[in-house]
């Protein structure tokens, strides 16, 4: 271009600018105005969509959570019926075990389906099953099962499943009784971190024995070793004779007659007139034997026996050779006497079961107790036990009658320079009265 054409143009453009043509901005502010309006409207309707979507995952959420606690619910509800009878006392339905539940015998499914909970229309059903127990699916063969809980709401579902369990009972006392107690005598001792008393009745003490861990009583306690009055009533377990006759070696019938129980688990009945029992006799008073018996030759030693009648001793064994036994007895054992005894531990029996020491059906009265031992010691009336022994283990006596005047009088008493050892370890072969939870998800 030449060149002053160029300098014609410039000068063009200062007299436009000067004259305000090209300095004009009207319609500015309306515009910006315009874009920044829009803006505003896009960032309102996003705001609107994701509160919508908020608002409906809330709701969601809200429901699913609803519906998890009346799952929750159902569960709670299920493990009431088992730990408690309709009157609100333990145990429940536990009481039988879970195989009535499990074939839908006792299994209250009207209870347990579409069961409204609250004003929103929710509900929850409960439903049991038996885990992997390598048994049928309508019997139980380790005190487990399994409860599976679905709460609805608004069309909203939760699952959740509870794996439940009845455990073996573990003592908290060194002495647990449904009836009255005493410890009498200064050298008796009741001791270790569950060295305690608890009866469901009345406790006196005399001769100032020692309880390390002290004495409660529903009813009264008197004495320096009481802890407490009035306590809350605790679960006495009662040890049934007739549940353990299954392991015993030999069974000696009501009839004279012993029988036994062969490695195989057959039975050889007659076996009474073999050596080993020639120290036991029969008569009307039921079976005994005496102090002139060689463990091991004339009674037989590290057995287990099952007696179906009264079972009484004298002095049997001594310090060097104790006499190594478990004894179950329907009715009452009585034993005058040094008892050199200790508990026989079959390693073929699950712990639980080796723990048995003294078991029967009506008293106990142990005399002169001199061998230290381990072991439960347990009858469904009252028990007596005095002696210089130290016996790690626990007592349990259930009160369940006075007929039996074995031990004279409805007291379990403890003398005698007796000393009780218990740390709480010890389970019996009995189930406890209630149900806990091992695991629990939403599924």
């Amino acid at each position: 271009m030449p060149k002053d054409n160029v300098f014609k143009n410039l000068s063009c453009r200062r007299t436009l600018f000067r004259a305000g043509y090209l300095s004009n901005q009207n319609g500015i502010a309306l515009v910006t105005g315009l874009i920044f309006m829009l803006l505003m409207t896009l960032l309102m309707f996003t705001a609107i969509k994701y509160s919508s979507s908020d608002i409906t995952r809330t709701k969601n959420y809200t429901e699913t959570r609803q519906a998890t606690y009346i799952a929750e619910a159902g569960i709670h509800r299920a493990l009431n019926y088992f730990n408690y009878d309709g009157s609100g006392n333990s145990p429940g339905e536990a009481s039988n075990g879970f195989n009535d539940e499990l074939d839908s015998s006792n299994w209250p499914a009207g209870t347990f389906t579409n069961i409204a909970l609250g004003s929103n229309g929710g509900t929850y059903s409960v439903v049991i099953s038996d885990n992997s127990d390598g048994t049928a699916t309508t019997s139980d063969a380790d005190n487990t099962v399994i409860l599976t809980s679905t709460g609805t709401i608004s069309g909203v579902t939760a699952v959740i499943e509870a794996i439940i369990y009845r455990p073996l009972f573990i003592s908290q006392y060194a002495i647990l009784s449904e009836g009255d107690v005493k410890i009498a005598g200064s050298s008796t001792t009741i001791q270790g971190s569950s060295g305690s008393v608890h009866t469901n009745s009345d406790f006196t003490q005399s001769g100032g024995p020692t309880i390390s861990g002290g004495a409660n009583a529903s009813g009264t306690c008197s004495g320096d070793q009481c802890d407490s009055s009035g306590a809350p009533v605790e679960y006495v377990p009662v040890l049934e004779p007739s549940d353990y006759e299954q392991y015993a070696d030999y069974i000696f019938n009501s009839d004279g007659t012993i029988d036994q129980r062969n490695s195989d688990s057959s039975i050889t009945t007659g076996v009474e007139g073999n050596v080993i029992f020639s120290k036991f006799s029969h008569n009307s008073q039921g079976w005994s034997v005496g102090n002139s018996s060689t463990v091991g030759t004339t009674i037989p030693n590290q057995a287990n026996l099952y007696f179906k009648d009264d079972f009484k001793a004298t002095s049997v064994g001594d310090s060097t050779t104790p006499w190594e036994v478990t004894l179950i007895v329907e009715k009452s054992i009585s034993w005058t006497g040094n008892a050199y005894i200790t508990n026989w531990k079959d390693t073929s029996l699950s712990p639980d079961l080796q723990n048995l020491f003294l078991i029967a059906g009506n008293d106990i009265k142990m005399s002169s107790m001199e061998q230290d031992t381990q072991g439960l010691i347990a009858c469904k009336d009252q028990a007596s036990l005095s002696g210089g022994a130290n016996i790690e283990g626990y007592l349990i006596s259930n009160n369940l009658t006075t007929s039996d005047n074995t031990v004279n009088g409805t007291e379990t008493d403890g003398s005698g320079g007796l000393t009780l050892t218990y740390n709480g370890d010890l389970a019996a072969p009995v189930l406890n009265n209630k149900v806990s939870i091992l695991s629990w998800q939403q599924t």
